[in-house]
C-alpha cells in the first residue's frame, strides 16, 4: 500500500496537474495588482487632470471674488450719478453718497497684508466690520480682498475732453492675491452722460494692481 502511494504521487500525469495548477495560482497573483507601466500611466494621467483642474478652479474662485467688488463698483457709480442729477455736482466723499448707497468696511489691523484671512474672525470674537466712515475716499471691502478707492476729478469747464469724472477704482488686496486677483475701475461722465463699469480679465496681463480709467 505504501508503495503505490509513492508510485502514484510520483507519476508522470500527478506531477503535471501539480505543476499547471501552480501556474494558474501564479497567473491569478499577476492578475491582482498593476505593472510598473500601469502605475506610471496612472499617475501621469492625475498629473495632467490636476494641472488642468487647479488653474481652472482658481481662476473660478478668482472671479466670485471680482463680482463682489464689481457689484460695489456699480453701486458707486449709480450713487454717483443719482447725486450729480439731483445737486448738479459730483459728490467728493462717502457721507454724500450714503444718502443713496451705503456700504460696509473691514476694518481689522492686518487687512492691507493678509486681505480675507485678516477679516474673517470667530462668533466669539469682536466684529471687524463697521459703516464706511462719512468723510472717506477709501475702504476695505467687508471680505478683505478688495480696496475700493474713489475720487472727482476737476476737469476744465467748457472742455469736453478734460471734463469732470467721478472714478472708481476696486485693486485686489492682501497676499498673493494683490498680484493674482483682478481689478475692476467705475466712471461717470456727467458732461457725456456716460457711466462704465469694467472688469479687468484673468490673463496675466490683466492681473493686480491698476490705475483709474476715464470715460
Amino acid at each position: 500500500m505504501g508503495k503505490s502511494f509513492f508510485v502514484r504521487a510520483l507519476s508522470p500525469k500527478i506531477r503535471f496537474e501539480k505543476i499547471k495548477n501552480l501556474t494558474s495560482l501564479n497567473q491569478l497573483k499577476d492578475e491582482e495588482g498593476f505593472t510598473l507601466v500601469e502605475l506610471i500611466v496612472v499617475v501621469m494621467m492625475i498629473g495632467i487632470l490636476s494641472s488642468i483642474a487647479i488653474p481652472q478652479f482658481m481662476t473660478a474662485a478668482d472671479k466670485a471674488k471680482q463680482k463682489e467688488a464689481t457689484g460695489i463698483v456699480s453701486a458707486l457709480v449709480k450713487a454717483a450719478t443719482a447725486y450729480q442729477t439731483e445737486y448738479g455736482v459730483l459728490p467728493t466723499n462717502a457721507g454724500e453718497l450714503s444718502e443713496y448707497a451705503k456700504f460696509q468696511e473691514c476694518f481689522a489691523d492686518e487687512v492691507e497684508d493678509r486681505g480675507g484671512a485678516a477679516c474673517k474672525v470667530d462668533a466669539s470674537e469682536a466684529s471687524v466690520v463697521r459703516a464706511v466712515e462719512e468723510d472717506a475716499t477709501d475702504f476695505y471691502t467687508t471680505s478683505g480682498n478688495y480696496l475700493i478707492t474713489f475720487q472727482t476729478t476737476t476737469g476744465t469747464p467748457g472742455d469736453v475732453n478734460n471734463p469732470p469724472l467721478f472714478q472708481v477704482l476696486a485693486n485686489p488686496n492682501g497676499n498673493p492675491y494683490r498680484e493674482n486677483g483682478s481689478a475692476v475701475t467705475g466712471c461717470y461722465n456727467p458732461v457725456a452722460a456716460v457711466s462704465e463699469v469694467y472688469e479687468f480679465t484673468a490673463k496675466q496681463a490683466d492681473k493686480g494692481q491698476q490705475d483709474f480709467r476715464g470715460c
